[in-house]
C-alpha cells in the first residue's frame, strides 16, 4: 500500500468548505498524489441537486471546479444553469453515456461524483462500463450492514420517498467497483465511497487499499426516517443473488426482504430522537452556511457536529 493512502488513516480531517463533509480536502489529497490525465482536468456530478456551486448542502466538484478551475459537467433532474455547465435531465442506466458523449466528457476523466439516492448503483455500472475515470464516488445507504449487498432497483418508476430506501449498500457498489478493476480507498462516514482505479495505485504489494471489514463501523446506522408500508420493501435487490443468478429479479428480490425488513423499518425511541435532533442541526447548518454574518467559528462547530456518530447525515 502507498504510504499516502496508509497516511489517511492517520488523518485527522477538517470540515470542507465546499462539500457537505470533508470530500474537498479528501481529494486535494486524492489528487496531489495521482497525476490528472487531461490537460485540463475535468469532473463530472450528478445528480447536482442545487442551482449553482455555492447552494444546497455542498457539491463534491464544487471545490474542484472554483479553486482548482477544472472543467465539468453538472446533470441534475430538476436544475440547469447554462453558466456553470448544468443541464437537466431524468437520468438512468440507459441514457447516462449516451449524455457523457453528448456532452464531450472526455474518456478518462479526473473524478466522477454520483449521488441521485435512487439507481446509483445502475448509473455507476454503467459509466464505469465505457469510461475509466480515475475516481468515483458513490453515495452508499448506511443503513444496511456491511454484509449486505443491497440496491435500488434499476425502475425509473421508481423514487426515493424520503425514508431509508435509497441507493445501494456499501459492499454493493464494491462488488461493482472491483468487477470493473477498482479499489475502495476510503469512506466518508454515512454519505459516499470512494473508488479509485486499481492501476493508479497498484504498488506491487498484495494490500493496495485497506480491508473491507475497516469499515464496517461507517455502515449498520440509522439514516432518515423508517419505511412505514412494508409492501415497499418488495422493490429492492440483492445484488449478490441478482450476479450470481444472471439477473433474476424474483429471487433477488426475495433474498432482499428480510434484511430490508430488519434495517429499513426498525427505529426505537433512540432513532426517533436522534432523526429529531439531526433535522434541527441541518435545518440550522444551511441557513447559517449562507448568511456571510454567522462567524466562522458556529459553522466549524456544526460541521464537527455532523461527522459525530450521533447526527446521522447532513445531506438529506
Amino acid at each position: 500500500m502507498k504510504d499516502w493512502i496508509k497516511n489517511l488513516e492517520k488523518k485527522s480531517f477538517g470540515s470542507g468548505k465546499f462539500s457537505q463533509s470533508y470530500q474537498d480536502e479528501l481529494l486535494e489529497i486524492i489528487f496531489s498524489n495521482i497525476k490528472p490525465k487531461n490537460n485540463k482536468p475535468y469532473c463530472v456530478e450528478f445528480g447536482f441537486n442545487s442551482k449553482d456551486l455555492l447552494s444546497g448542502s455542498g457539491a463534491n466538484v464544487s471545490y474542484l471546479i472554483i479553486k482548482k478551475k477544472w472543467n465539468s459537467l453538472l446533470l441534475d433532474g430538476e436544475y440547469e444553469n447554462s453558466r456553470i455547465n448544468l443541464h437537466k435531465h431524468f437520468l438512468t442506466s440507459q441514457n447516462i453515456s449516451s449524455l457523457f458523449r453528448q456532452y464531450n466528457v472526455p474518456k478518462e476523466p479526473e473524478y466522477v461524483s454520483i449521488d441521485v439516492d435512487s439507481t446509483d448503483l445502475w448509473l455507476f455500472e454503467s459509466v464505469v462500463k465505457d469510461y475509466r475515470a480515475m475516481l468515483f464516488s458513490v453515495e452508499y445507504n448506511a443503513n444496511y450492514p456491511l454484509e449486505a449487498a443491497i440496491t435500488f432497483p434499476n425502475n425509473p418508476n421508481e423514487y426515493w420517498q424520503g425514508d431509508r430506501g435509497y441507493g445501494a449498500s456499501l459492499r454493493a457498489l464494491n462488488m461493482v467497483a472491483m468487477k470493473y478493476g477498482y479499489s475502495l480507498l476510503w469512506v466518508v462516514p454515512f454519505l459516499d465511497a470512494f473508488f479509485i482505479r486499481s492501476d493508479l495505485i497498484d504498488d506491487g504489494t498484495k494490500q493496495i487499499c485497506f480491508p473491507f471489514k475497516k469499515w464496517k463501523q461507517a455502515t449498520g446506522y440509522p439514516c432518515h426516517r423508517p419505511i412505514k408500508d412494508e409492501s415497499r420493501l418488495n422493490i429492492f435487490i440483492n445484488y449478490e443473488t441478482y450476479i450470481n443468478t444472471n439477473g433474476d429479479i424474483i429471487k433477488s428480490k426475495k433474498e432482499a426482504f428480510n434484511i430490508c425488513k430488519e434495517y429499513l423499518t426498525t427505529n426505537g425511541f433512540l432513532g426517533d430522537l436522534k432523526l429529531i435532533i439531526n433535522k434541527i442541526v441541518i435545518k440550522t447548518y444551511i441557513f447559517l452556511k449562507i448568511e456571510k454574518w454567522v462567524p466562522k467559528l458556529l459553522i466549524d462547530i456544526l460541521k464537527k457536529l455532523y461527522r459525530k456518530h450521533f447526527i446521522i447525515n447532513i445531506k438529506k
